[in-house]
């Protein structure tokens, strides 16, 4: 974890590099008359667990999933419930009450020991997102944490797309009160605590949000499987092995991250992990997202995966 010096360091370069890594992502854009497609419908793929993550995990995950379907109505919403706590309420009950338009998936415990060796780390956030891609039935993925808000640029610009193109957001990090989200909250600027604009890639701000035609991440297998003991950078190794295809980076506008003390922004904690390699080109079995494993109805749009 960094001292507070290094910290506020690296914070003040950053924010210095905001307005210079905007207008690069702008002009790179503006000038980009590739051929786009209208885009009738998005499965908006997100991944959790019922173990209160963060705090306040089920209250926040209502907040960004009830702002993020109301800006983008044409979309499926896929809910992966990874390593579920069998004792407590699972989140895919309220889930799919209140979205008709939502699919969810039960990961239980014997599965997820089945592939961890890290015991630190209840979610293999990755595996379940490959979950969430193969499950999909639209042409376009958008993988966003349970604590990301998509933007109003987002909503606008995302009707229009490249299929061979990978899509991502600036990053803005916000308090929040815990209430119902809308336009007026977002747009007030004391709401902000930390921005920060996509570098020279998309990396570093993929793990929350990041949109692609299926197509690309069934050409590229999905995230990596064999990475069993990490979280933290297997994002980046997603992107990596999408840009093996030579798939053009844009950004497509902002997200909002609801601020909590489990976040990154505020150092690594033991559920992360750390991917140190890359390890890109590579293939995943012909199975990866458990697509074999058979499920098993629990409720109406509610299958829980079972062991092979």
């Amino acid at each position: 974890m960094q001292n507070k010096f290094t910290h506020a360091l690296n914070w003040r370069i950053k924010k210095t590099l905001n307005p210079l890594n905007k207008w690069r992502w702008f002009l790179i854009d503006y000038f980009d008359f590739s051929k786009k497609e209208s885009v009738e419908k998005i499965s908006l793929i997100v991944v959790g667990r019922n173990d209160n993550y963060g705090g306040n995990f089920s209250k926040r995950l209502e907040t960004t999933l009830d702002w993020n379907l109301s800006i983008i109505p044409n979309s499926e919403l896929i809910y992966v419930e990874w390593n579920q706590i069998k004792e407590k309420a699972s989140d895919c009950d309220w889930i799919s009450k209140r979205y008709s338009n939502s699919y969810c998936y039960i990961v239980p415990k014997e599965i997820h020991n089945q592939i961890t060796v890290n015991s630190k780390m209840p979610v293999m956030e990755y595996f379940a997102k490959n979950i969430g891609i193969r499950k999909s039935k639209t042409d376009w993925i958008l993988l966003v944490n349970a604590d990301v808000l998509i933007g109003l640029d987002v909503a606008k610009n995302i009707k229009k797309l490249n299929t061979n193109t990978i899509y991502g957001t600036h990053y803005i990090n916000i308090m929040w009160n815990e209430n119902k989200i809308d336009t007026k909250y977002l747009k007030n600027k004391r709401i902000i605590e930390s921005k920060y604009a996509c570098g020279a890639s998309l990396k570093a701000k993929v793990g929350n949000f990041i949109l692609t035609n299926k197509k690309n991440w069934i050409k590229a297998t999905g995230y990596d499987e064999t990475l069993i003991n990490e979280r933290l950078g297997v994002d980046d190794n997603g992107l990596e092995q999408l840009m093996v295809s030579k798939y053009k980076q844009r950004v497509i506008g902002h997200h909002y991250h609801l601020d909590h003390s489990e976040s990154f922004i505020h150092g690594l904690n033991e559920t992360h992990g750390t991917n140190t390699f890359n390890n890109v080109p590579y293939k995943n079995k012909d199975d990866w997202g458990h697509i074999n494993y058979p499920l098993k109805q629990i409720s109406e749009r509610i299958w829980e995966l079972k062991q092979i």
